[in-house]
């Protein structure tokens, strides 16, 4: 968990692109999370997405 949005995006950025896989930022309260695509379901709200193959 991060609290500032700016080490939760470049954490994402960093994860997808050593990983190959998608990821994104989600918001949690006042704080964020980074998980991958998979792990993705609709009741997260979605700050950032990256993907390494776009």
């Amino acid at each position: 968990m991060f609290n500032d949005i700016w080490i939760a995006r470049k954490s994402a950025l960093s994860l997808a692109r050593s990983l190959m896989v998608a990821t994104m930022v989600i918001a949690i309260g006042t704080q964020y999370a980074v998980i991958t695509a998979e792990d993705h379901d609709s009741s997260h709200i979605i700050v950032n997405e990256y993907d390494p193959f776009a």
